[in-house]
């Protein structure tokens, strides 16, 4: 089977992604978005939950009223996936669709649908009086494509070559937005701090090139971090195959919040992620189960020392509940059986989003249902409270 390539697609396939009248899915998603946020990220956000409805089996027919100035290289991109039609109009029989959106159309939004799934972003709000659903965050779109879960298995089976690594943009990555629990050390404090402070436990990598060379040793129990610089990056085509080479991907946090798609790349290779943000995560993410979690710059170094000399069987434990947390929770898959599974008739998904973080970083707390989690039901008094007041 050929692989996906994404850029390909944006330029081959839109024009023939219409509105097919007549045809009959057994499973329809009708999408209207009239806001703006969803459309951000150079549409990110679209592909992303459009892709998870699409690798569910889906056929979506997304109304095609997009901002002006038309859909930026991913939005254009989430109209190529398998099963997504633009459409003109509302299908006229509704009692089998999902219908998604993110500002509930009132004169369609009476009618009888199987379901209805409203999109927000305020993930930092309470939600006490409803229960919604976190959508997980999702490998970057260059990565994804039907063709995922073959490469995916593929990875998981790769030779391991080398210990801990990082590999990621670092210019301008000097600010910290987030202060809940604690402020979260910038990725360029991040590394620096282990160039400067591991000593020749740690060895910077020029490029693709020389980590090939580097490796072809055999393996290395260092931490290698890899330079800056458009010369430095890894092709797109060989992330995922390179990724899963490393026991342990250092993923410090993004440019505006700690989440980043390296994180869950990581995970969905199989690699284990060294993480300051676990409770961004959903269920959080467990300490030398599910990720190494570090706090501060002295802890990160002891934490990285520690990984050095860690046996090939812990490892290799940790690995396999990284693996089954991706398949359980972070799979897009996994997102659409959760709406498919709750009774309701409409759902809250929740996205979260750079836009949200900039905007409301100070409203981050202890209440936020970020940290809350959305995977429990609400308990006690609060599930009759809960079940009396939402729909």
């Amino acid at each position: 089977m050929r692989k996906w390539d994404p850029d390909r697609a944006v330029h081959t396939q839109v024009a023939a992604n219409i509105d097919m009248p007549g045809r009959v899915e057994p499973l329809t998603v009708f999408a209207k978005f009239v806001g703006t946020e969803i459309f951000a990220e150079m549409g990110r956000l679209l592909f992303s939950l459009l892709n998870a409805f699409a690798v569910s089996g889906y056929h979506i027919r997304l109304l095609d009223s997009f901002p002006h100035g038309g859909l930026e290289k991913y939005g254009r991109l989430a109209c190529t996936l398998q099963g997504v039609t633009l459409t003109g109009k509302v299908p006229e029989d509704t009692s089998k669709t999902i219908y998604l959106f993110d500002v509930e159309d009132k004169t369609i939004g009476a009618r009888a649908w199987r379901k209805k799934v409203e999109v927000r972003f305020d993930v930092f709000a309470p939600y006490w009086l409803r229960q919604p659903i976190l959508m997980p965050y999702p490998v970057h779109p260059v990565h994804a494509g039907p063709d995922l879960p073959l490469r995916l298995q593929h990875a998981r089976a790769s030779t391991k070559k080398m210990r801990i690594f990082f590999s990621g943009d670092r210019e301008g990555y000097v600010r910290n937005h987030i202060s809940y629990p604690k402020p979260k050390l910038p990725r360029l404090e991040v590394v620096n701090a282990i160039l400067q402070g591991m000593g020749e436990k740690a060895l910077r990598v020029r490029g693709a090139a020389d980590l090939d060379k580097l490796c072809a040793g055999g393996y290395i129990g260092k931490c290698l971090i890899m330079d800056q610089g458009e010369d430095c990056r890894i092709a797109d085509a060989d992330w995922l195959k390179t990724l899963a080479t490393s026991d342990f991907f250092l993923c410090p946090p993004g440019f505006v919040m700690p989440m980043c798609h390296n994180a869950i790349e990581t995970m969905a290779v199989g690699a284990i992620p060294i993480i300051s943000y676990p409770e961004w995560f959903d269920p959080r993410l467990e300490h030398m189960k599910t990720c190494v979690e570090f706090k501060d710059k002295d802890d990160l170094l002891r934490t990285l020392n520690r990984l050095l000399e860690l046996s090939e069987e812990s490892i290799a434990q940790m690995r396999r509940h990284v693996i089954d947390y991706y398949e359980t929770h972070l799979r897009p898959e996994s997102f659409v059986r959760r709406i498919e599974s709750d009774g309701r008739g409409k759902i809250t998904v929740l996205m979260i989003t750079d836009a949200n973080t900039s905007r409301n970083a100070s409203k981050l707390g202890a209440r936020s249902i970020l940290i809350r989690g959305t995977s429990a039901r609400p308990r006690g008094w609060l599930t009759g409270f809960h079940n009396r007041h939402v729909a």
